[in-house]
């Protein structure tokens, strides 16, 4: 019998991320990379948590165009 490890039921891509908080994925890409958006890359495909979006969209600082519509 196989136990879950709980940290992977927790992991979104970030089209699943574009999906859910109406983010581009071009920008949640570079955000990943510059490390402003804790995720990770398997294989060829970024992963992330709800929880570490969320928190990117607390924290972020207001620079030119900023959404105001986005919810958490």
């Amino acid at each position: 019998m196989s136990k879950k490890n709980p940290a992977f039921d927790e992991l979104i891509s970030l089209a699943e991320a574009e999906a859910l908080y109406g983010l581009g994925m071009d920008y949640l890409r570079t955000i990943s990379r510059n490390g402003r958006l804790n995720a990770r890359k398997i294989g060829r495909n970024w992963v992330t948590t709800r929880a570490d979006v969320e928190e990117y969209l607390r924290t972020r600082t207001k620079k030119g165009a900023y959404r105001t519509d986005i919810e958490i």
